[in-house]
């Protein structure tokens, strides 16, 4: 009985370990979809200025939050997939909220001077299919 006791204890205690280490990646990817979602909302032509401005503040907010998530966890920084590789080479467009912060810029503002678009580049762009 003892022994069947401290077996299910080995066996409950590698499976708590395993589904915590089953994803490292999980938070990264949650940043993804959420920088993904802010650059849709700012980039949005059927958002009103106040919606826009709602949106933004609610995904900012939360952007924050699992950046700081991502950058403590010390699983995503030792990994060795390419996409936690490729997020912090690219800290700067990755991390938009604290790069951002750390510019004195807003993410959307920070985003489009890291990709080297101005205002004359977007006037004289033309809307049309690739």
């Amino acid at each position: 009985m003892k022994t069947l006791n401290i077996t299910a204890l080995l066996l409950t205690s590698a499976l708590i370990t395993n589904i915590a280490n089953a994803n490292a990646l999980f938070t990264l990817e949650n940043l993804e979809r959420d920088r993904a979602a802010l650059l849709e909302n700012l980039s949005s032509t059927t958002l009103t200025v106040h919606q826009r401005e709602q949106k933004t503040n609610s995904i900012v907010r939360r952007l924050t939050d699992i950046e700081r998530m991502v950058l403590r966890d010390d699983r995503i920084a030792a990994s060795n997939s390419v996409m936690a590789k490729k997020a912090f080479e690219n800290y700067e467009l990755t991390f938009l909220v604290h790069a951002g912060s750390e510019s004195k810029k807003s993410p959307m503002v920070h985003w489009l001077s890291e990709l080297n678009i101005t205002t004359n580049s977007i006037k004289a762009s033309h809307i049309g299919i690739r």
